[in-house]
């Protein structure tokens, strides 16, 4: 790293570190984000702030560990340092240098060592389970819930869902499994109901919309009602009319190859709106390669054509690229449906898993977390 992009990240890191400012890091792995964080918990506690009531959350048991014994590694050594060295260090983190601060900072050490338990440095679900274990009736909780292992939580899930693919004969979840089949496995489908496990706030919302299919249709930008609509709406447009004479100009005085290919096109536009439809595949195949890419307009209009005609290109160009906004909006529908199918075969796996949470008094990590947003939004009896 240069000596300039070294001195801008320590500056951009003393931004951080600054307990008075509500700061976003994102940052790759060793480029200090742990030591940015300490240095934040220091300057918060020269700041004046009680160690006993600051809070630090982290995702891992290692990560809170770590950040644990950087902070006590710290505070020992300002126990130990002279009063030039412990300037110096109060002046990196951006903290006065002078008596008070230095007999703040040896304070520190032994004021954190005191502390009954130590420095609240733990995970975001250990914290959540105090909490819980604290404040269990407001949380509407069994005072004595227990917390679902993954493996325990996985099993349940694999349970429930066997159960609503054994009992999925009525016509909306006969439906559903036909428009799922063959997008997923039956592995894959667990993985995505476990997906939308973890946001189950959202999906319940969702699952109260008066119309779930049309609001995510809407989504997705679709105004038809079914695949085979798009079909149809995109057999006729206005600039048809331009793409006829320009078809007729190529089949006249265009080579033999793109004659060819207008006197299809021309063929096609010779059909109803309803076979147009059902030929649509092959309308297709004229503008769009196998990748979904328009052809170039030079596969339509031959060069020498192209000279005495430079708007046929452009004419062709459009209509392809029209093709191309029909195959995204068909490909939107197919996902809307996707997703319809798979919101209403995962809410009775989901009803049945969490049947069998509240039946044996059991949370699960992401119940964790939704609980205690809960409680602190709404403490209840508290």
């Amino acid at each position: 790293m240069s000596g300039f992009a070294r001195q801008r990240a320590e500056e951009e890191q003393g931004k951080a570190s600054n307990p008075a400012v509500s700061a976003f890091v994102a940052a790759s792995a060793g480029s200090g984000k742990t030591k940015l964080l300490t240095d934040r918990l220091l300057r918060l506690m020269l700041s004046g702030a009680d160690p006993a009531r600051i809070q630090c959350l982290t995702f891992t048991k290692a990560a809170a560990a770590e950040m644990a014994i950087r902070l006590h590694k710290v505070l020992g050594k300002w126990v130990t340092l002279d009063d030039a060295a412990l300037d110096a260090e109060l002046g990196r983190l951006g903290a006065a240098a002078d008596t008070e601060s230095r007999t703040k900072a040896r304070a520190l050490f032994a004021e954190v060592l005191d502390l009954p338990g130590g420095m609240r440095i733990g995970t975001i679900h250990a914290f959540c389970q105090s909490l819980l274990r604290r404040f269990p009736l407001e949380a509407q909780l069994s005072p004595h819930f227990r917390l679902i292992e993954d493996r325990d939580a996985d099993e349940a899930l694999r349970d429930a869902r066997e159960q609503m693919l054994a009992r999925a004969a009525s016509a909306a979840h006969r439906t559903a499994l036909d428009n799922l089949a063959g997008l997923a496995t039956l592995d894959g489908f667990g993985r995505l109901v476990a997906g939308l496990q973890s946001d189950r706030p959202r999906l319940a919302r969702a699952l109260e919309l008066p119309d779930l299919a049309a609001a995510q249709r809407r989504a997705l930008g679709i105004t038809e009602a079914d695949p085979s609509g798009v079909i149809v709406a995109a057999s006729s447009w206005p600039e048809e009319a331009a793409l006829t004479e320009a078809a007729k100009r190529v089949h006249r005085d265009g080579s033999p190859k793109c004659a060819e290919k207008s006197g299809r096109l021309l063929e096609w536009l010779g059909l109803s709106a309803g076979q147009r439809a059902e030929n649509w595949r092959e309308w297709r195949k004229e503008f769009l390669k196998g990748d979904g890419e328009p052809f170039a307009p030079s596969r339509m209009v031959n060069d020498r054509l192209a000279k005495q005609c430079p708007e046929l290109a452009g004419v062709f160009a459009a209509e392809a690229e029209r093709v191309r906004r029909v195959d995204d909006d068909r490909c939107a529908f197919l996902v809307a449906q996707a997703s319809l199918a798979l919101v209403t075969l995962a809410e009775p796996v989901l009803g049945a898993y969490a049947a069998r949470k509240n039946d044996g008094g059991l949370l699960d990590y992401d119940d964790l977390i939704g609980r205690t947003e809960e409680l602190l939004k709404e403490p209840g009896a508290a």
